[in-house]
């Protein structure tokens, strides 16, 4: 009896065996390829122009050692622009990497993804950088998308393949409060991304801030507006460009974005137009995120700006010369030593409006350079709305510029006072 269960036992395990091994053999048999639909679209934008949808696509599939299966590119007969296009391939069931580019192919990145090659150990870890901010709408807008599918022998739904934007879109729409006309001639704006970005999207930090790059930089764009704002207008001019994606917040000690404007106004005081130069915050835009279309409102009003100047002079010792404006500059000149108070004075443009409290102004000095003329430096007192300082005997010019804005407003003005020491006893 000892050997007969010996003996069974011996054939259950022979049974096992076998069955094993028909199992291994059906396992390292090919796997038939099955048939799979596709959609690739561009991320969602209702109101993208024609260059920033999709002319042309370029998609690599590639396996779980990331040799590549399958490639598939647009026809080249079709060349209208689509926000979406559907197509279908044979693949082996199995997970696959996705690499899609649209209007830009992997060659135009470094990137050599023909089929049956391996693709680079470092590809998703990859840069990308231009000079977007030169861009117009004759350049169609790079896209680029990085997901995993599995493909099986079921059918199913189509698979959805995303594109994302590499660049963010700039949109500043001007209007005009005051009751002259405005000319725009050029802006300018920082930190704006500069330098390299990733070359394919983060898709969970995509409508949040963006992860950048250790290597990410920031730089001024500047651009010409060349635009007239009529008197009283809402929406009277637009501008448009492209941007890197980047975070105020890690480049901008008020974690906002800095907007100057360099246009001609009415200088209400003396009903003469005058060249300015113009800054403002932008209120509650902090990081540009790829894909990002930003429309911007900028408002501006009219504004009378003036230096108040007091001195006080030792015993008959000679005035100040009258203050004088040249543009948005001012000119003072003092012709013995003593004790001054400057006072920036801000009201409405109409002529009736009252100057402003102190209280009511954010007021700035930026830098005081030039000759030291001073025994005591400017410096602005808020509770007074005075900038106060002492001249000594030493003759020259000093250059004082500072920023005054209404609190609660992003618009903020920027003046240059040269304050000239000449020797009048």
């Amino acid at each position: 009896m000892t050997v007969s269960r010996l003996y069974i036992s011996t054939l259950a395990i022979l049974s096992l065996m076998l069955l094993a091994a028909c199992s291994a053999k059906e396992s390292n048999e090919p796997t038939a390829p099955t048939r799979a639909s596709f959609v690739i679209k561009a991320a969602a934008d209702p109101s993208a122009s024609d260059n920033e949808l999709i002319h042309t696509w370029f998609i690599a599939f590639a396996d779980a050692h990331g040799t590549v299966r399958r490639t598939l590119e647009r026809d080249a007969a079709n060349t209208e622009p689509v926000d979406m296009d559907e197509f279908s391939t044979t693949l082996a069931p199995g997970t696959y990497k996705v690499y899609s580019f649209a209007n830009i192919r992997p060659a135009d990145l470094g990137l050599d993804l023909a089929e049956g090659t391996t693709v680079p150990a470092d590809i998703a870890s990859r840069a990308w950088t231009a000079d977007v901010a030169k861009w117009t709408t004759a350049n169609l807008i790079p896209m680029t998308g990085l997901q995993t599918v599995t493909v099986t022998s079921q059918i199913t739904q189509p698979f959805a393949v995303e594109v994302v934007r590499l660049v963010a879109k700039m949109e500043l729409v001007f209007s005009n409060a005051s009751d002259a006309d405005i000319a725009l001639h050029s802006l300018s704006m920082r930190p704006l991304g500069a330098g390299n970005i990733a070359m394919f999207p983060d898709y969970g930090s995509l409508g949040n801030a963006p992860v950048l790059r250790a290597d990410a930089d920031t730089a001024t764009v500047t651009r010409t507006l060349a635009a007239t704002l009529a008197a009283n207008t809402e929406r009277g001019a637009s501008h448009t460009f492209y941007m890197l994606e980047s975070d105020a917040a890690k480049f901008h000690p008020t974690g906002h974005y800095l907007l100057t404007l360099d246009l001609t106004h009415r200088n209400g005081e003396a009903g003469m137009a005058v060249r300015d130069t113009l800054t403002m915050l932008t209120p509650e835009l902090t990081y540009i995120n790829r894909n990002d279309h930003i429309l911007l409102p900028v408002r501006l009003a009219d504004y009378v700006l003036k230096m108040d100047v007091r001195f006080y002079p030792p015993i008959g010792g000679y005035p100040a010369v009258v203050n004088e404006m040249k543009g948005s500059d001012y000119y003072i000149r003092f012709g013995t030593e003593g004790v001054f108070a400057i006072t920036p004075l801000m009201r409405e443009g109409a002529a009736s409006a009252p100057w402003m409290q102190p209280s009511q102004l954010d007021i700035a000095i930026l830098s005081v350079t030039g000759d030291p003329i001073f025994t005591q430096k400017p410096a602005y007192d808020p509770l007074t709305g005075e900038i106060t300082g002492e001249l000594g005997n030493a003759q020259g010019t000093a250059v004082v510029t500072l920023t005054v804005a209404v609190k609660g407003s992003q618009l903020s003005y920027t003046r240059t006072v040269y304050i000239i020491r000449e020797d009048k006893k």
